[in-house]
């Protein structure tokens, strides 16, 4: 719908998204430490600390999301004009109304990330996937409606983040109901530090190893903004297609952090060690059937972003690549990480993807895209890269057993 806009409009939201990600990175980091502390404080069969856990760290989420949701409202079109300064003055204007709009929607995204982690958390899946699927339909219907009437960007905008209210407030609604035993508790809202710290200690880890992981793709997107808006077109389309293609095993990593969280709880360390080779087969499966779909389907999808002819070329080479690796490499890049964090293993997981990121992905992103002047395909190949560095990293982490100290996993059930 939006390049129905015009390419500068698909162009400027891109822009901004790659920015939103890193600074969406920050808060919903302090929802995957409650994911992880809550899971295993359900295994360990402590209900009423787990719905403290959550209490507290859905307060934290949503007072640090509207601190950075307030600076970007006041210096978010200043920020892109660092950033992208290059692009075209249509694709600023069109990304700086998009990022306004994005900062004040970031509380509710806060409210949304930390409600549905506490939820999977407890196993509760549904829940969160009901007030998703409600905010998305509304998303659509109203951008569709606002574009139709020729608000441009700023139905695009107004559409996002009034889906963002509603799925904050959905999720908050739901989880005041009480979660498989947990409950959150009454009374005025309080910060404590000790039930802070656990989370943080996941969470704070977690949260620089995503802030450098799109702060890499910022440094990206500021090495394709002096391309040209067909190059940032495609490089558009194709993040577009991989978030589709990607859905699977973005969901099994989700469903990973709840089950192993809850394994590592109960001390079924065995147990968390199968769960661990069982993702990664199941989404190796999963990425192969969605990847065989699209690309049977891939000239018909692109035609929906109504592309150049060049920009469509360009669009679907990136896109076989991708999915050429996928179903190989993404789930040890992306999916096991999540299950180390489960464990409580954040801090190595970190230094793996920070080094891996500067090593592999930036460095990589400049050379071939920069350097050998390859343009958007090869900033590509420099993603394509650090993806086999942080799933071999990780890999030989997970199956080392190093996230168990290095020792053979036995199951040793608390109860």
């Amino acid at each position: 719908m939006v390049s129905g806009v015009g390419a500068f409009a698909v162009s400027g939201v891109s822009l901004v998204e790659t920015v939103n990600w890193l600074i969406l990175a920050l808060f919903q980091s302090i929802a995957v430490g409650a994911t992880v502390i809550v899971a295993q404080k359900i295994g360990a069969r402590k209900t009423g600390d787990a719905g403290e856990t959550a209490f507290q760290a859905i307060i934290f989420c949503v007072l640090l999301a509207t601190v950075l949701g307030a600076a970007v409202m006041l210096g978010g079109r200043h920020l892109l004009g660092l950033l992208y300064g290059t692009a075209a003055t249509d694709v600023l204007h069109a990304g700086g109304i998009y990022f306004t709009f994005s900062g004040a929607s970031y509380p509710f995204i806060g409210l949304f990330s930390a409600c549905s982690g506490v939820m999977r958390a407890g196993g509760e899946n549904r829940p969160p996937m009901i007030a998703s699927v409600i905010a998305n339909i509304v998303n659509i219907s109203l951008a569709f409606i606002l574009i139709r009437l020729g608000y441009g960007v700023y139905g695009v905008s107004i559409a996002m983040l009034f889906a963002r209210v509603l799925s904050g407030c959905l999720t908050l609604f739901m989880l005041r109901r009480g979660v498989n035993g947990i409950f959150l508790p009454k009374g005025k809202p309080r910060l404590t530090a000790d039930i802070l710290k656990p989370v943080l200690r996941v969470g704070v880890p977690s949260g620089i190893d995503a802030s450098i992981f799109h702060v890499a793709k910022v440094i990206m997107a500021v090495f394709l903004s002096g391309m040209g808006t067909v190059a940032l077109h495609a490089h558009a389309i194709g993040n577009s297609m991989i978030g589709f293609i990607l859905l699977p095993g973005n969901a099994l990593s989700v469903v990973a952090v709840t089950l192993v969280g809850q394994a590592y709880g109960a001390r079924l360390f065995y147990t968390v060690r199968k769960l661990m080779k069982k993702i990664c087969v199941y989404c190796a499966i999963s990425l192969t059937i969605v990847v065989a779909v699209v690309l049977l389907m891939l000239d018909p999808l692109m035609a929906l972003y109504s592309p150049s002819a060049e920009t469509a070329e360009l669009a679907k080479r990136l896109v076989m690549v991708m999915g050429l690796l996928a179903p190989f490499v993404w789930c040890f890049s992306f999916c096991v990480p999540n299950m180390l964090r489960a464990c409580g293993d954040a801090k190595v997981t970190m230094y793996i993807s920070i080094c891996s990121l500067i090593a592999l992905r930036i460095a990589g992103a400049w050379f071939f895209g920069v350097f050998l002047g390859w343009g958007v395909f090869g900033i590509w190949m420099g993603m394509f890269i650090d993806w086999f560095g942080r799933g071999f990293g990780f890999g030989i982490r997970a199956f080392s057993n190093g996230w168990n100290g290095g020792k053979k996993p036995v199951d040793e059930p608390v109860f």
